[in-house]
């Protein structure tokens, strides 16, 4: 069975279930504290970096935070946080 089938059986458990937001199933997890902070859980590393957008890979998708004064408020191997006024964000696969 391939990747992309894999994991679509796991969110169909995962909805049949009522499992979301219990995290684990390798997607992203996005949280905010109103517009001046985020954080991103399960990410793949930061494609563009400024202090207007932030640009992150995460499961297939790219996270962009576009705001103003953007920067890293800290970063590990699966989490982002970033700080800043935010004006939004957007997911694109």
């Amino acid at each position: 069975m391939k990747e992309g089938a894999i994991r679509e059986k796991i969110y169909s458990a995962a909805s049949a279930f009522d499992l979301w937001g219990y995290g684990g199933f390798g997607m992203p997890r996005i949280e905010m504290e109103g517009d001046r902070y985020i954080v991103i859980e399960d990410h793949g590393g930061i494609l563009e970096y400024g202090p207007e957008k932030i640009t992150v890979a995460a499961d297939g998708m790219k996270i962009s935070v576009i705001g103003l004064g953007l920067e890293i408020a800290s970063m590990d191997r699966s989490s982002l946080s970033l700080k800043g006024r935010i004006a939004s964000v957007e997911m694109r696969r």
